[in-house]
């Protein structure tokens, strides 16, 4: 959910702000729901009203809200009398947005009486359970951070009403969010594939898996960002998918999470540099391909260093001693290689033009993301530790460095040699395993939250902890 402010002092336009914002909403098809606080006579400008109404958004009705009453300050601190009957309907309205969160509400407004308690504040819970896709706060700037407290987390963007581009501002931020809503939707869609094909395919060693997952994530990128206002942004859905992947409560984590970091950082290269056209897809989609082929190998390298190297050069010497031709090892890996990039970039290219398809699959995605199975929580430093051990025993993580081992010693290194590559190996491999299912994307969201990034904060939530429920803001 984006949290916006629209501060500014009494009679500073906050109302009016909320209004416009309601009606360009509306327009655009978005479904808004909330209230605007209408003041009655002013005893002067800059001064507040004798009385305030609410006129309910949704159907237009006004009821009676606040009525100045000195009398009330000492039982609530501030010098209005609340309508019971209407203070009452709030809360029955917020507890009714469950059943269908409008794509925006907006409060108007929230101040003193909230920032200690009273007014409005109980409602907030309700609506917060509710989760619409973005809420405008209408604030005096002296109680925003009260009410940061208050509702239980800071403002994600504040907004000055007096300022001349807050229109501008109010309507860029409910763009940013369908990016970013959309970051979400296919993030989790990716994640998901990776979660349950992905898992299943590395469970039955099924060949040319990368080959098969590297193009589907391009793919994805290449929909994905096509629905973008700001198509850089599609960079942030493979962190997304990564961040489901990291969650997931079966499988092998370390090579799937770095292969989708990897291929995405890749593909978002390729279309930053070569603009959103067939060209780029195809280029896009061959970097990520290209990963794929190669990944396997970096990471053997990464477990057993220059030993690989040494192992298949003896393989080749051994071969050549019979009157046997083989590649070298640089030459084997480039074709490799080449073929991946080469397939998976065309596919990419082909699929992207194809255009008709990225509706039938973002249904899909639409449909399919609920059931996706993920941990609700990162592990724990005990149990990170204990699932690493688990992975260091997988017949798949030893049988290369077996098979490199052997090689190494039947070529004339002592037997030692081959112990201290398996003590590499299970080192290297305990760490990165254990920190793979640390990655804590509820955390990483609420940092990137704290730092001003909501944006990326807001897509990893909403594929994360709303899976099912994405939206189009």
């Amino acid at each position: 959910m984006l949290l916006v402010a629209v501060t500014g002092a009494v009679g500073a336009g906050k109302t009016t702000r909320l209004a416009a914002l309601a009606a360009w909403a509306q327009a655009r098809g978005k479904r808004v729901d909330g209230f605007l606080a209408r003041a009655g006579e002013r005893p002067g400008s800059g001064k507040p009203a004798a009385r305030y109404d609410l006129e309910w958004i949704a159907s237009g009705e006004t009821t009676p809200f606040a009525l100045r009453d000195e009398a009330a300050r000492a039982e609530t601190g501030v010098p209005y009398r609340f309508d019971a009957d209407t203070s009452a309907r709030v809360r029955t309205w917020a507890e009714g947005l469950a059943e269908d969160p409008p794509d925006l509400v907006l409060l108007d407004e929230f101040g003193r009486a909230e920032a200690e308690g009273h007014g409005h504040l109980p409602a907030w819970p309700a609506i917060v359970a509710a989760d619409p896709a973005v809420v405008v706060i209408a604030a005096r700037e002296e109680w925003v951070e009260g009410l940061e407290a208050r509702l239980g987390r800071p403002f994600d963007a504040r907004v000055d009403a007096a300022a001349p581009e807050a229109d501008d501002r109010l309507r860029a931020l409910c763009t940013e969010h369908d990016d970013w809503t959309r970051v979400g939707l296919y993030g989790a869609g990716a994640g998901g594939i990776e979660v349950t094909v992905g898992s299943a395919l590395h469970a039955g060693k099924v060949p040319l898996r990368g080959f098969f997952l590297s193009t589907t994530e391009a793919v994805v990128m290449a929909y994905a960002g096509d629905g973008l206002a700001h198509r850089p942004r599609v960079v942030w859905v493979p962190f997304v998918s990564a961040g489901l992947k990291a969650l997931s409560p079966a499988g092998n984590r370390l090579r799937p999470m770095l292969a989708i970091t990897v291929e995405g950082l890749l593909f978002s290269g390729a279309v930053r540099a070569l603009g959103w056209n067939r060209l780029a897809m195809f280029v896009g989609g061959a970097l990520a391909g290209a990963w794929a082929g190669a990944q396997g190998f970096l990471l053997q390298y990464l477990l057993v260093g220059r030993d690989l190297l040494r192992a298949y050069d003896a393989l080749v010497a051994w071969a050549a001693a019979r009157g046997w031709g083989a590649p070298g090892l640089a030459a084997l890996v480039a074709g490799w290689v080449a073929l991946h990039a080469l397939g998976a970039g065309a596919i990419t290219a082909w699929a992207w033009r194809r255009r008709r398809v990225a509706a039938r699959i973002e249904r899909a995605v639409e449909r399919g993301v609920r059931s996706v199975p993920i941990r609700e929580r990162a592990a724990s430093r005990g149990e990170a530790w204990r699932g690493a051990l688990r992975d260091l025993t997988r017949p798949s993580f030893w049988l290369p460095i077996v098979l490199v081992a052997a090689v190494v010693v039947a070529a004339g290194a002592p037997w030692e040699r081959a112990f201290w590559i398996g003590v590499r190996a299970a080192t290297v491999g305990l760490v990165v395993f254990a920190l793979a299912r640390r990655v804590d994307p509820k955390r990483i969201a609420a940092w990137l939250r704290r730092r001003g990034r909501w944006g990326p904060a807001e897509a990893l939530d909403r594929a994360v902890g709303k899976r099912g429920s994405h939206r189009r803001a």
